[in-house]
């Protein structure tokens, strides 16, 4: 009988923050961990109920920074490619042919 390793068992704590990025600051490998820093564009007016200014930048503030070992960074990029496989396939027209890898 071939021994078989039992799958770690997942404990999901609901005081874990979710955070909510729309921007990659940054990305870093330093031998030892791959960091990513998240953040979000936002206008802020200088004062209450004021508009943007026309032609002004917004602001990218950080709002995460996540550090992963080697191993589970390349889980994260399997994961990711797998996730944007499953987009790539569904935003593809019917009946048209799905995308090929070079060779």
């Amino acid at each position: 009988m071939a021994d078989t390793q039992q799958k770690p068992r997942v404990e999901d704590d609901p005081r874990v923050l979710e955070v909510y990025g729309n921007k990659v600051v940054s990305t870093s490998f330093d031998g030892g961990a791959v960091v990513i820093t998240i953040g979000t564009t936002r206008f802020l007016p200088e004062r209450i109920d004021d508009a943007p200014q026309q032609g002004q930048q917004p602001v990218i503030h950080v709002t995460a920074r996540l550090a992963l070992s080697p191993s589970a960074a390349v889980e994260l990029g399997n994961a990711l490619n797998n996730i944007l496989r499953a987009m790539a396939t569904r935003a593809a027209p019917a009946g048209a042919a799905s995308p090929q890898k070079p060779s």
